[in-house]
């Protein structure tokens, strides 16, 4: 089941069921960053079960340190929200406790609604026989492994994270960050992934597909808070028809100071900026849905594709359709 067909709204009853996979010589990053996201995520207001579960009690780690607490592999796993698998140093590989946990991941994989690998996590998926025609991705001095590994799989280059089904594979070291929030967003919806994002300071997750943060962070390289509480109401809405006496009022200025404001900390004019945002969710919902290019100038606030067309002509070097065809990868319609 893809991830736009869960539930986003859990009832404040539902306990999500998180379990990390922990293996010798995990990168740090990989473990602790999406970690980070669902920590932030249960101190604001989710409930998470978050288990920890190896082939081993303890585990090295960093140098001297060392993670225990770690619960002996399921022979039969209870049934998981998530499933974890972060990255491994290649040169920390213990082939018989790799064997073992690709054997358990064979047998237990069907237990998690979603499977979220972290750089080198996705090998592990590869060797299990998981990802036969599915869309992934790992870290990119990695994917010829990969394809070695899966030859029947949907390798996909240049993105940060790569959404199939129940099948979440990320790029590595930060983007575990960027896989999380994009998985905590169609699990509990956009409201609780932007505010987690502003805890960790973020302001906005990077989308799969988009391999640099583009117009989501321009212009956020200040400390005003006001100003930051109107991009995050752009941000989370871009469609809106915004007017400027509506966002001076968010921000409790007048619109001549919140006009200059704006500009002055941004780099760039209020309508340049939701200009940006706008074509960036359009960039999105071409390569995610198969929308005419007239549904998505209407969904993205253009009005018409002519307006699309005009903005995106300013932008980019080709067509809509040709930009579509080489960037598209999934082929879902959007919640």
């Amino acid at each position: 089941m893809p991830l736009s067909e869960t539930p986003k709204h859990p009832s404040k009853t539902t306990t999500l069921r998180v379990a990390v996979l922990m293996m010798p010589g995990q990168v740090p990053l990989d473990l602790i960053g999406p970690l980070q996201v669902l920590e932030c995520a249960r101190r604001l207001s989710l409930d998470i079960a978050l288990s920890y579960i190896g082939p081993s009690a303890v585990m090295p780690w960093l140098g001297p340190l060392t993670l225990s607490g770690i619960d002996p592999l399921p022979e039969s796993l209870t049934p998981q929200d998530l499933l974890l698998i972060p990255g491994q140093y290649r040169s920390a590989i213990d082939p018989l406790i790799q064997h073992e946990c690709i054997a358990w991941l064979m047998a237990n994989a069907h237990a998690a609604r979603t499977l979220m690998t972290v750089c080198s996590g996705t090998l592990l998926l590869a060797q299990a026989g998981l990802l036969d025609q599915r869309r992934c991705t790992t870290h990119h001095t990695l994917l010829d492994q990969l394809r070695q590994q899966a030859p029947r799989a949907k390798v996909q280059k240049d993105c940060i994270f790569a959404e199939d089904g129940r099948f979440l594979t990320s790029a590595g070291i930060s983007t575990g960050i960027d896989t999380m929030l994009h998985w905590l967003t169609h699990t509990c919806g956009h409201s609780l992934a932007l505010a987690v994002a502003r805890e960790m300071v973020l302001y906005l997750r990077r989308s799969g597909q988009e391999p640099q943060l583009g117009a989501w962070l321009a212009g956020r390289n200040h400390v005003d808070e006001r100003i930051h509480r109107v991009q995050d109401a752009m941000c989370a809405a871009p469609a809106n028809p915004w007017r400027i006496d509506q966002l001076a009022e968010h921000a409790a200025m007048s619109e001549r100071h919140f006009r200059r404001r704006f500009t002055a900390l941004t780099g760039m004019a209020v309508g340049h900026y939701i200009k940006g945002l706008r074509l960036q969710r359009a960039k999105s919902l071409m390569t995610e849905t198969t929308w005419t290019l007239a549904h998505i100038a209407e969904a993205t606030g253009f009005g018409d594709e002519r307006q699309l067309r005009r903005h995106w002509a300013r932008d980019e070097k080709v067509p809509p359709s040709v930009w579509r065809l080489t960037h598209s990868s999934s082929m879902s319609e959007p919640a």
